[in-house]
């Protein structure tokens, strides 16, 4: 089993990779360039098992390139985690335009992208699983975070959609609700 999760190098990300470090599936651990060290620092390496690759999840070029790498040299990703997210805590009328295009790619678009990359593979198997992380804030808005709560009430929404419309197919999708939680990412 291939198993994508992307913010691994911190945080949600850098617990789900090492409790699947331990496991005997095939592992591809991303994040962004200025975050790929972290890995080494937490004694994680490189193997044939477990991959460490850059992805700026907002980039169309990196988001393709990781994904036809995985399909070509792993026969494709079985279980996608969109773990990578981004908040912002400020009053709505202080956020400014691109605060805000970048939390809504960072936790939207970023993840239905990867998510539309990844099916067509999984249909043709048909399984596979997706796992967008959300948080108790897509449930709920909460005071200086209207962005973060709207780009999270939309991955919400995206999920729910994803579940019906992939079930037929034998993929399931998944949505994780954190409660908030503190991340050096």
């Amino acid at each position: 089993m291939v198993i994508l999760i992307t913010g691994a190098s911190a945080g949600l990300g850098l617990a789900i990779a090492k409790q699947l470090i331990e496991t005997d599936h095939q592992i591809v651990l991303t994040a962004r360039a200025d975050s790929i060290k972290r890995f080494t620092d937490q004694g994680i390496v490189a193997t044939d098992r477990v991959w460490i690759r850059t992805l700026d999840v907002t980039s169309d070029k990196q988001r393709v390139s990781l994904i036809e790498e995985v399909n070509v040299s792993l026969g494709g990703v079985d279980v996608l985690v969109n773990n990578a997210g981004v908040a912002f805590r400020s009053c709505v009328e202080h956020v400014t335009e691109p605060e805000r295009l970048h939390q809504m790619n960072i936790n939207f678009r970023s993840p239905i992208e990867l998510a539309r990359l990844v099916i067509p593979g999984m249909r043709s198997r048909r399984r596979g699983k997706i796992i967008n992380i959300s948080s108790v804030g897509g449930m709920m808005a909460m005071p200086t975070m209207s962005v973060y709560s709207a780009s999270k009430f939309a991955l919400e929404g995206a999920s729910e959609a994803m579940y019906y419309e992939l079930k037929p197919w034998g993929i399931s999708v998944t949505l994780i609700q954190p409660g908030f939680m503190r991340s050096d990412a």
